[in-house]
């Protein structure tokens, strides 16, 4: 480089002193400006350099965004529950519909092409998130915990209560957000007891053992048969992005 510049000074005090003596200096002239045009437009603060260097700047921010996106997505499939069954790694793309707890159906990001099967149960790093009622070549719709047509069997505290889970309850005083479990015993539940799945026959659409949430109040009508428990769900459904959709049988754990 250094080597190069001497030859353009000599080159431009050539140029000069042929225009100071008088002399014809168009040839010259013609070979500066071959010599000299590239290099101007190298050093230049603006022009093609400049606009080459700013795609190069946004080519690398792009980069960077999708690995830190990459590493975020990574980190929150290491904290999917570890299960003995094939799952297969998902991101909600789009809400189909909501209610007033949130989300009641969600799309994700795979399909028929990717082995996704219906009633098959979807999970987040919290616990159960739902089932898959819809599936497309390269999508699928989940109905989500909560939802009206959501109905679960569960088992509930460390004597393993069953119960069935509904999104809502008419005849019980609960928050938006809360989960209901009606269960088959009386006075057997209480406050901060765990809920998971009971079961279903072949592990579809819920696989034994999956988290659900804690109770957080149960309330016990004079003259009923049964208690009712209230339920703090485990996956906040507002926030939903990676999950994971159960596509072998097995168990929690």
């Amino acid at each position: 480089m250094r080597r190069v510049l001497l030859a353009l000074l000599a080159l431009t005090l050539a140029v000069l002193l042929a225009d100071l003596a008088g002399a014809p200096v168009g040839a010259v002239r013609g070979a500066g400006a071959a010599v000299l045009g590239p290099v101007e437009r190298l050093v230049a603060p603006g022009g093609d350099h400049a606009d080459a260097l700013e795609e190069d700047n946004l080519r690398l921010a792009e980069q960077v965004r999708r690995l830190e996106e990459q590493r975020r997505i990574a980190e929150q499939a290491s904290d999917l529950p570890v299960l003995d069954m094939t799952t297969t790694t998902a991101r909600v793309v789009a809400l189909e519909r909501a209610g007033a707890s949130g989300p009641e159906r969600v799309t994700i990001d795979v399909g028929r092409h990717d082995g996704i099967r219906a009633d098959s149960a979807v999970i987040a790093p919290g616990g159960l998130v739902g089932r898959v009622v819809r599936v497309g070549r390269w999508t699928a719709d989940v109905e989500v915990v909560g939802s009206p047509r959501a109905v679960v069997g569960v088992r509930t505290g460390t004597k393993g209560v069953i119960g069935t889970l509904t999104g809502s309850d008419p005849t019980t005083s609960h928050d938006a957000d809360e989960l209901v479990v009606t269960l088959l015993g009386r006075d057997e539940v209480g406050e901060g007891d765990e809920v998971v799945t009971l079961g279903s026959p072949g592990a579809r659409p819920y696989p034994p053992g999956l988290r659900i949430g804690d109770v957080t109040e149960v309330e016990r009508p004079p003259g009923a048969l049964t208690d009712t428990a209230l339920v703090d769900p485990a996956v906040d459904l507002t926030s939903l992005d990676v999950v994971a959709v159960v596509t072998g049988t097995g168990s929690a754990r």
